[in-house]
């Protein structure tokens, strides 16, 4: 296949949105003009033929472009992949980082944030009927309020919108004022040696040369000069390089719509056959105290039978969530392998627990993570001493067995502790899983940390944990994640910090 034929072929693969987000990241290479004027991505093409930027043994710069706006599966008909390209954007770029900032602004914008965005920055009305976020951007850059030195009136309008196209702003400026200091420090590197050439030059020379290059013989002091500029910008270059470092480019779930999510809570106290769980009231706390930090609508139940739990799932199964990101159950009870008690000691299954949610039976949270942190005993054991009880149904039946987790996709389940084995429960302080899970989402979530290694950490904690009788270890406990997450699940930050008056009254 010829080169025009392989045009021609991608030209057949992209949507006329993919034109207009060709045009908008061509917008410093080619004439604003000549943009306007493409009707069609051919066009485009021809038009980088033109200008010498496309041409059969030069398509780099097509390479790119596809890259950025996810047509990954068209690089392998220019000879390339997406892996070639990430390697070869961390030596050479055509398309600025300043651009493809924005771009991803607009990838990232969901319909409602783009509402609020267009009402904060009150722009003509004719951009807001438009609703095209790259229109308003050209706009804004159009009449001086936008550069990439210049993102103010941007920022202000997205950070009361949100945190995570905020956070992509921020990370440019970082990345901005590391590469100014990168070429600051290389100016002023080639500066120095053309001195040092004319220095040397000017000793060799007659005493009357060597008088008129005097001004190099002055240099003497602007070495030390010179090393000090670039012991500055050591850690700024340092981290250049790291940011270079090719990364794999995992997704993120968006975390932009109108609301956060529903975090229903299920607190078991008070059994009819079965013991006591004092110290559930303080997971039920501290859960409430995070998850409604974290931007979620949290309704919590106290005491429920198992045809309850079905009645409170099957409920919030059937409300809307179309504007909302996630959802989020914890289940603090007594359990078995594979089940947890209502306070009839009826026993469900956690496969029931998360099937109300699959895609089929739940619409509007289709490809929207869904996580269960599961607090509750799978399996036989002895009885702990002091304030620390299992929660669990001890039974001679009981067989062990795996989990079994739906098959869909978008599913995080958090098991207090492995199948087979109790789970421990402090009577004062609460039980060590969800204490050690609410503790580092408050300290992980601010860091930018996703949900799989909040849990990581969640499992070394709780496995560090042991209760120690006459100077043994009496008892340990193993939690397990279970997941079909097919994205980075990553919580955007607080603008406030959390309490933690209220971990420490704990």
């Amino acid at each position: 296949m010829d080169f025009s034929k392989t045009l021609f072929f991608i030209d057949s693969q992209l949507t006329q949105e993919d034109l207009e987000s060709l045009k908008f990241l061509c917008l410093d290479l080619l004439p604003n003009k000549k943009l306007l004027a493409l009707k069609s991505n051919l066009d485009l093409f021809e038009e980088l033929r033109k200008h010498s930027l496309l041409e059969e043994d030069k398509y780099e710069l097509l390479a790119e472009l596809l890259y950025i706006i996810g047509q990954h599966s068209l690089l392998k008909h220019l000879s390339t992949s997406k892996l070639v390209i990430q390697e070869n954007l961390k030596k050479k770029r055509t398309v600025s980082s300043y651009r493809e900032m924005l771009f991803q602004l607009y990838e990232d914008t969901s319909s409602e944030d783009l509402r609020s965005i267009l009402f904060l920055l009150r722009v003509p009305k004719k951009y807001e009927e438009s609703k095209k976020f790259l229109d308003v951007l050209c706009y804004l850059e159009k009449n001086d309020q936008l550069s990439e030195d210049n993102l103010d009136v941007l920022e202000n309008a997205v950070h009361n919108v949100s945190p995570e196209l905020l956070r992509k702003i921020i990370d440019y400026k970082k990345k901005r004022e590391i590469e100014k200091a990168r070429s600051e420090s290389v100016s002023y590197e080639e500066e120095y040696d053309d001195k040092m050439v004319l220095s040397v030059e000017a000793q060799g020379a007659p005493a009357e040369d060597q008088e008129r290059g005097s001004i190099t013989v002055q240099f003497e002091s602007e070495p030390v000069h010179y090393k000090d500029l670039m012991a500055e910008n050591t850690e700024n270059l340092s981290e250049l390089s790291l940011n270079q470092q090719p990364k794999l480019q995992i997704q993120k779930y968006s975390m932009n719509r109108k609301r956060r999510g529903y975090c229903f809570i299920i607190n078991n106290e008070v059994f009819m056959r079965l013991d006591k769980r004092p110290g559930t009231e303080k997971d039920a706390e501290f859960l409430t105290k995070v998850f409604t930090w974290l931007g979620l609508d949290v309704e919590i139940r106290t005491d429920l039978s198992a045809p309850d739990i079905h009645k409170y799932l099957l409920e919030f199964s059937k409300r809307n969530h179309t504007e909302r990101d996630c959802f989020v159950c914890c289940i603090l009870t007594h359990g078995k392998s594979q089940n947890v008690y209502g306070i009839d000691n009826e026993s469900i299954p956690i496969s029931e627990v998360t099937a109300y949610f699959t895609s089929k039976n739940c619409t509007t949270l289709a490809g929207k993570p869904k996580l269960f942190f599961i607090q509750a005993c799978q399996g036989k054991g002895s009885q702990a001493a002091h304030a620390i009880e299992p929660d669990a149904v001890s039974s001679a039946e009981e067989k062990r067995s795996a989990i079994t987790i739906p098959n869909d996709a978008d599913v995080l389940v958090g098991m207090s502790t492995v199948d087979g084995y109790y789970s421990f429960r402090d009577i004062r302080k609460g039980s060590w899983y969800i204490q050690a899970l609410c503790e580092n989402l408050t300290k992980m979530v601010p860091k930018g940390e996703d949900i799989l290694s909040i849990m990581t950490k969640v499992n070394k904690d709780v496995s560090e944990m042991e209760y120690l009788k006459d100077g043994k270890t009496n008892m340990k406990q193993m939690p397990q994640p279970f997941y079909t997450l097919r994205k980075k699940l990553v919580f955007p930050a607080p603008f406030t910090p959390f309490n933690t008056s209220f971990q420490e009254k704990n």
